[in-house]
């Protein structure tokens, strides 16, 4: 239904790199999956029409900028933009932390009312793949057990959390780029969208980050982004959350992503991952019903 391709344009004395995204219709398609999957393409058309990679740009947060936006009336897309410096993303100690930088920029640029600014212009107003209001396969797939019936719970205290901002929505390993000069680098913006800022977290320290062998690494990398975060913040009169709220938000992103995994498939980091789910399930152990769990759990975990 698509490509990716790098296009280089050469000259006498020069020459210059660009990439070329092009999907076909969606009218083509009848699999609820895919729809889904294939609808965030032209999530990611509304966000390079809208400029917000010159933004994040601006803001010191490297991304593509868009050259072109093409879209027909038939549903087909073509978005053309610069090419990233760089090699692919190793996962090192340092790479890791410039990561969360990365991160850091981007959730300070939107934090709070510029994000609900910014899904008025038309860019999703839920980040992230796995969200629940997209999942709804996979959560029927699950068991009847006690995560799903939290399941509803956890995205609502995620959609209540005071952390509210504009997310990448996949940063995994495969769509950051490493420069010697440039620095880190994020591309592939489809699930851009509103989240808390825990979601871009979880995700990108269960399947991306260096160094998690256990809680203690864990709170020390969430400490170095929440001291990026909060430096950014202050800086724009704005109070950050403490780290304590900061982790309860990780923590129950994390479980949303276990959740969808569950329904899904697993990958990356599934130790710390279901370590978070098990935690929780065990705070809500013998609870049965979607209202006990989410209660229970808006209580434990206050927005």
């Amino acid at each position: 239904m698509g490509s990716v391709d790098e296009v280089q344009v050469k000259s006498k004395d020069d020459s210059v790199s660009f990439v070329v995204k092009t999907v076909g219709s969606h009218k083509k398609l009848d699999d609820e999956l895919a729809l889904v999957d294939h609808m965030s393409y032209y999530n990611e058309a509304t966000f390079y029409e809208q400029n917000l990679s010159d933004s994040i740009c601006a803001a010191g947060a490297l991304c593509p900028k868009a050259l072109l936006v093409d879209r027909t009336e038939d549903g087909e897309l073509t978005i053309c933009m610069t090419k990233l410096p760089g090699r692919g993303f190793s996962r090192n100690p340092e790479q890791t932390r410039q990561a969360l930088q990365w991160l850091a920029k981007l959730h300070a640029l939107f934090w709070g009312k510029p994000a609900d600014e910014v899904v008025k212009s038309g860019v999703a107003e839920r980040a992230c793949f796995w969200d629940l209001s997209r999942r709804q396969i996979e959560l029927r797939r699950m068991p009847k057990d006690v995560l799903r019936h939290a399941a509803k719970g956890i995205d609502a205290r995620l959609q209540a959390d005071k952390m509210m901002t504009m997310c990448h929505g996949d940063p995994k390993g495969a769509n950051i780029m490493y420069d010697e000069t440039e620095g880190v680098s994020f591309y592939d913006f489809q699930w851009f969208g509103k989240a808390p800022a825990s979601k871009d977290l979880a995700y990108f320290f269960g399947v991306a980050a260096h160094g998690l062998s256990g809680e203690e690494t864990e709170r020390e990398l969430l400490k170095f982004y929440h001291e990026e975060l909060c430096k950014l913040l202050e800086a724009k009169s704005i109070s950050p959350p403490n780290f304590e709220y900061l982790w309860n938000s990780y923590h129950l992103a994390l479980c949303d992503l276990g959740r969808w995994m569950v329904g899904g498939f697993s990958f990356g980091n599934t130790r710390l991952i279901f370590g978070h789910v098990k935690a929780l399930t065990t705070a809500l152990a013998g609870l049965d019903s979607e209202q006990a769990c989410q209660e229970k759990i808006f209580k434990l975990y206050p927005p």
